[in-house]
């Protein structure tokens, strides 16, 4: 029988629509790059994987509201959300296959990440972390806010459930912290260059500890944040961890204007995953933003470190 690692990939992941996908800084084809590196240097085939379904309309209905999910059969809508005006010219079938089927089968993964994460103790899915997109828009290349999502599934199971989200990606979440607003289910960590995109004052308000960053900061004073930043979730007393790993943060990045070295991307995902570890708290992670070429291999070396040292 084959052992199968709580790490969740799909050949649907990955985005390809006749070129035009090319038009937005974003590796489309960075989820199939880092699936292929974790085979070569950790051994694993394919059927080590775990296949995610595609989400259900009833599941993303559990955040989102029927009329915005309806609005997504407009290429002009799609074309905004996804911040590429040409799309707006794309037949919409085309869209919904080679767009948000995609992110569809991603949000499934997340889905089944959040089970995986609370039977194992850990998860990864190689794509996700959707965290611009609310109950009733998206934006930011965003269209499914698989947090909240995820949240809502497990705590249909758990009502109780508590859970830390650590967001690092470059760019504030400002999507799940408006749809999970004053919960006092969840806890926010959200370490972001808040002098880009977003500046999403009124999300802000739900974060429980925010680090806006100054653009151009550099490993040493980055990881001391973290490091604070961690300690002070220590009071929340998590069940489970949702880890977005945006590797957006990166000195080369187009988007996020922030100058962390690759070493220091992967010391950041040590300590995190140190952190739920030492704890005992189940974590899962998501991949997020990241839009250098050199962004899949990272996360790939990012996760082979993890996996020796934390998982095996």
């Amino acid at each position: 029988m084959t052992t199968k690692i709580p790490i969740i990939f799909s050949k649907h992941y990955d985005i390809t629509l006749f070129g035009i996908e090319k038009l937005h800084p974003f590796d489309t084809a960075k989820y199939g790059k880092v699936y292929k590196h974790l085979r070569k240097h950790l051994g694993f085939k394919k059927q080590n994987f775990y296949t995610p379904k595609i989400v259900s309309e009833e599941e993303l209905q559990l955040v989102h509201s029927a009329e915005y999910l309806a609005s997504l059969s407009s290429s002009k809508n799609v074309a905004a959300i996804a911040e590429v005006g040409p799309l707006a010219m794309v037949p919409n079938m085309l869209l919904q296959s080679r767009l948000l089927k995609p992110m569809k089968y991603a949000t499934g993964g997340t889905i089944l990440g959040g089970e995986l994460a609370m039977k194992y103790g850990w998860a990864v899915n190689l794509s996700g972390g959707y965290h611009h997109a609310k109950a009733n828009s998206g934006e930011g290349f965003c269209f499914f806010s698989d947090i909240p999502i995820v949240i809502r599934k497990l705590q249909m199971q758990q009502p109780q459930l508590k859970v830390l989200i650590i967001d690092l990606d470059a760019h504030q979440g400002n999507g799940f912290e408006a749809v999970l607003q004053d919960d006092p289910r969840i806890c926010t960590l959200d370490i972001y260059n808040g002098e880009i995109y977003p500046v999403d004052t009124a999300a802000m308000k739900y974060i429980d500890f925010n680090y806006p960053l100054s653009s151009y900061v550099k490993d040493g004073d980055y990881l001391s944040l973290l490091r604070e930043g961690l300690q002070k979730c220590d009071s929340f007393k998590a069940d489970l961890i949702i880890y977005n790993a945006g590797t957006d943060i990166y000195e080369k990045d187009q988007l996020g204007d922030m100058s962390v070295s690759a070493e220091g991307i992967l010391e950041r995902d040590n300590l995190v995953f140190s952190y739920a570890t030492k704890n005992k708290i189940p974590i899962l992670m998501l991949l997020s933003g990241g839009y250098s070429r050199e962004s899949a291999n990272i996360i790939g070396r990012s996760l082979v470190q993890i996996y020796k040292n934390h998982l095996q």
